[in-house]
């Protein structure tokens, strides 16, 4: 459910990518890079300087490709295929930064930074390095697993009776102990209309392949190919089904989610929550769906109790679909995919050599715990200059859109009362450091004993705690929303809170940004970033959530009606573009291209602004000099856009291209980068760009 807008590189996020600019000089420690000497300064100026020329392919004309002018050589030095992982990218290098932070954090004695919450990760992470170990074990702890809720047809072949299966009784039992929800599922959640209580919302499994498309069409065929070989690889080698049984089961179960997954939504629809969800009483949801789906009881056994309040139906065309095809499948068919989505939260299979197992845990440990690594890591390298820089970029990004929605004549397409509401929502808006120092991470861990040697008794004493607090929250009132590790390495606009949360993964210096660094590569960074993030809460879904947070079309019908026009012309310009030989989808949903577009805008006059600003102040030529990089001959206007171009500089193993696509609601990089761009009139002129040339197009896309 979309209640927050997570701004992804790519769904497939592997911590493998450049490194942060080098010195040159491997004696050099954090502490002497921190020290504000002008040997040190001039030594990070430099540094960068070769990170960014090494990127750059200067023999491309700007005006024709700023993509390829900027990063040409991105991949040549990145290869993603190379180096044997999926994406190459910033996201992906800062995250590596983090992870070598946090693999020294859980593989060192316990210190005195260490709260008894912290031992107990670490408890985890050491159980999964142990996994060998475990080996043997392994077939005979799932098989217990599955007996808590039954037995599955495939393990017990003609002894399992038909008769004895309750399918969603089963599923809800699973939902009740430990949150896994096979095929349809209840949970509890902040209300996205009302956002100071939670309320129940019911509807679809999640699906590892994560998109309709992924389910349909001959361009995602191998990937379906490759999920029903690790099916057939789960029931060989951890329950140790024969092949000849493991392959046509296999079949079956990939067969009968490919028919669920007709129900999900076609993201390039652009379906909001309010269109996509529903709010019933229980009651009324049972007499919809009666007697295939027994809404009443699913609803009661995973709760444990009666719900009396107005439930959220979400997604009724999935729900819809379900109904038919429960009743076209076999109820062996369906007992052998329960189970199996039961085991495969709890199967793990290690790399076989040591460092890389290391990674593969670190990543196992953040799915359950990245709120206690991000805690972790900011307690032990809490940097506060990148936290006041942060918020000084916040302040000057809010002065600047506050100032544009107040005065410029090119937003008179809204209409003054609906400019005045998202005034009063922009002031309300909050920039927060997603470092998760207020949790009360004591009481999140009672009940929880987790120990070094058995990894899927610590899941599942993990996942049952988790589904307790998920069942609780019916009680309480409204917390924080939370994403897991999807809010370690990306900023991301909580649109049912109005708030902002930047990872502490950002606030490592040298990645993105430094002090030695010009404004013009801070500003073409960090300060589009949190732009992007910032217009999340005006765009396609963020533009109907109010100053609190709450679900609310504030919009009058004149500006509504001038918004949908100008998106289309996102919709068209955007749905032109080819990637790899793949024609992007003409998509109605035009969210992310709005933010990338009007990010960097809001960045770019934020800057401007500065700039401006030491034209006229004493002292000031001082720090224009600075804007200037050393042997980049450029200008600080012309860094900025550079900057901002090599934050999307990236590169995909070629295997996963069509799945980035199907999958992700972002651009790939390349045209992220030259689709904003080229709507951008002082980019061109930055770069003196003829009229009608690629990179200026007569026809531009404009919104904020």
């Amino acid at each position: 459910m979309q209640l927050l807008h997570i701004c992804l590189v790519g769904h497939l996020l592997i911590a493998m990518a450049w490194s942060a600019p080098t010195t040159g000089n491997a004696t050099l420690g954090q502490e002497d890079l921190n020290s504000n000497t002008t040997y040190i300064r001039e030594l990070l100026r430099q540094s960068k300087v070769a990170e960014m020329k090494s990127f750059m392919n200067p023999k491309v004309d700007p005006c024709h490709d700023f993509y390829e002018f900027s990063c040409g050589n991105y991949d040549h030095i990145n290869s993603a295929f190379r180096m044997e992982v999926l994406t190459t990218g910033v996201f992906e290098t800062v995250t590596k930064g983090l992870n070598r932070n946090i693999v020294k954090m859980l593989n060192e004695g316990h210190d005195s930074h260490d709260t008894p919450e912290d031992i107990q990760v670490k408890h985890f992470y050491e159980s999964c390095k142990r996994l060998k170990d475990l080996s043997a074990q392994y077939p005979d702890k799932l098989r217990r697993l599955i007996a808590e809720f039954g037995s599955m047809p495939v393990l017990e072949g003609s002894s399992w009776k038909e008769s004895d299966f309750d399918w969603l009784g089963t599923v809800a039992r699973m939902s009740n102990r430990y949150g896994i929800a096979p095929i349809l599922g209840a949970e509890v959640s902040k209300d996205f209309a009302s956002n100071q209580r939670n309320r129940v919302y019911l509807g679809q499994q999640e699906f590892p392949l994560e998109s309709r498309a992924m389910y349909e069409g001959n361009a995602t065929q191998v990937y379906r190919e490759k999920y029903r070989g690790t099916i057939q690889r789960y029931l060989q080698r951890f329950l140790q089904v024969s092949k000849e049984l493991a392959k046509p089961t296999a079949q079956e179960l990939i067969d009968f989610e490919v028919d669920l997954a007709m129900g999900l939504v076609d993201e390039s629809e652009g379906l909001d929550l309010n269109e996509l969800t529903t709010l019933l009483t229980v009651e009324e949801m049972h007499k919809l769906y009666a007697p295939t789906l027994d809404i009443n009881r699913l609803v009661f056994v995973t709760l444990g109790e009666r719900v009396t309040d107005q439930i959220y139906e979400f997604n009724s065309r999935y729900m819809k679909n379900l109904v038919e095809v429960m009743q076209r499948t076999p109820l062996r068919t369906v007992a052998n995919y329960v189970f199996f989505r039961l085991i495969y939260e709890f199967v793990e299979s290690p790399s076989s050599n040591p460092e890389k197992r290391k990674q593969e845990c670190v990543d196992l440990t953040k799915k359950f715990f990245a709120k206690n690594l991000d805690n972790m890591f900011y307690r032990r390298h809490n940097n506060e200059k990148s936290s006041a820089e942060i918020d000084n970029m916040w302040r000057q990004l809010k002065a600047t859109f506050n100032e544009s929605l107040r005065s410029n004549p090119h937003l008179n397409w809204i209409s003054r009362p609906t400019r005045n509401l998202a005034i009063a929502k922009l002031q309300a808006m909050k920039l927060e450091v997603n470092n998760y120092a207020d949790v009360n991470f004591t009481e999140e861990f009672a009940g929880l004993n987790l120990q070094s040697g058995d990894y899927v008794e610590n899941v599942r004493q993990t996942l049952a705690q988790s589904a307790k607090e998920m069942r609780e929250l019916l009680h309480k009132p409204a917390k924080p929303l939370e994403a897991g590790s999807q809010l370690s390495y990306t900023p991301a606009n909580i649109l049912v809170e109005n708030v902002i949360k930047v990872p502490v993964a950002l606030l490592q210096p040298f990645y993105i940004w430094a002090d030695a660094y010009p404004n013009a590569v801070m500003f073409g960074t960090l300060a589009s970033l949190i732009g992007h993030e910032l217009i999340h809460g005006f765009d396609d879904g963020g533009r109907k959530f109010d100053a609190q947070g709450n679900s609310h079309d504030w919009w009058d019908e004149r500006s509504s009606l001038n918004f949908l026009d100008r998106r289309h012309c996102f919709t068209q310009q955007y749905g032109k573009y080819i990637y790899d030989g793949i024609q992007l989808k003409e998509s109605t949903s035009q969210s992310e291209n709005i933010a990338d577009n009007a990010g960097v805008r809001l960045a770019y006059t934020a800057y401007r602004e500065w700039y401006d600003i030491q034209l006229t102040k004493p002292g000031g030529s001082k720090a224009l000099a600075m804007e200037q990089l050393p042997t980049l001959n450029y200008t600080g206007k012309q860094l900025f856009f550079i900057s901002f171009a090599q934050v999307w500089c990236n590169d995909a193993h070629p295997n996963i291209k069509a799945l980035q696509v199907s999958t992700d609601q972002h651009m790939p990089g390349k045209f992220r980068v030259i689709g904003s761009l080229s709507n951008f009139e002082e980019f061109s002129r930055e770069f003196n760009c003829a009229d009608g040339s690629p990179m200026n197009p007569q026809d531009k896309c404009f919104l904020y």
